[in-house]
């Protein structure tokens, strides 16, 4: 460009920086001089540091954390199973323990003798219906299997 076209383009700029001030002034603005002193990197990188190092220790503690619960999760649920076995072996022990053939066993085995005659109360007034017989022992069962 020579020396000619620079100055009437300089001039051309400060004629519309004059007419633009102009126009921010009306409105209540006015021109700023661009900025001399650029802003430093260390205080950014020593932010950005700061960040992914507590990102990297909050991370390697998070994974201890769900290491430790993975290995009591494990652990309870061994004990889970464990007790999951008992309750089954328990519930069968009671369910044989209230078998009919197993309180007639007892029955017998405690002297009880089953009667022949039953005899039925009516609830609403309480009267007795039948004739009641003592059960007279080794009259009808002997051994129940």
């Amino acid at each position: 460009m020579s020396q000619r076209a620079a100055t009437a383009s300089a001039a051309s700029w400060s004629a519309q920086a004059r007419y633009r001030g102009g126009q921010a002034k009306d409105v209540g603005l006015r021109l700023v001089g661009p900025v001399r002193k650029r802003a430093q990197k260390a205080p950014f990188v020593v932010v950005v540091i700061t960040v992914l190092a507590s990102g990297f220790a909050g991370l390697g503690f998070f994974s201890t954390v769900m290491q430790s619960q993975a290995f009591a999760i494990h652990q309870l649920s061994g004990e889970v199973a464990l007790l999951e076995a008992q309750r089954a072996e328990l519930t069968t022990t009671v369910n044989d323990l209230q078998s009919p053939s197993s309180i007639a066993k007892r029955a017998v085995d405690e002297g009880m003798v089953p009667n022949t005659n039953p005899v039925f109360l009516r609830l609403q007034d309480g009267r007795v219906i039948g004739k009641p017989v003592p059960a007279l022992p080794n009259t009808n069962v002997r051994k129940v299997n």
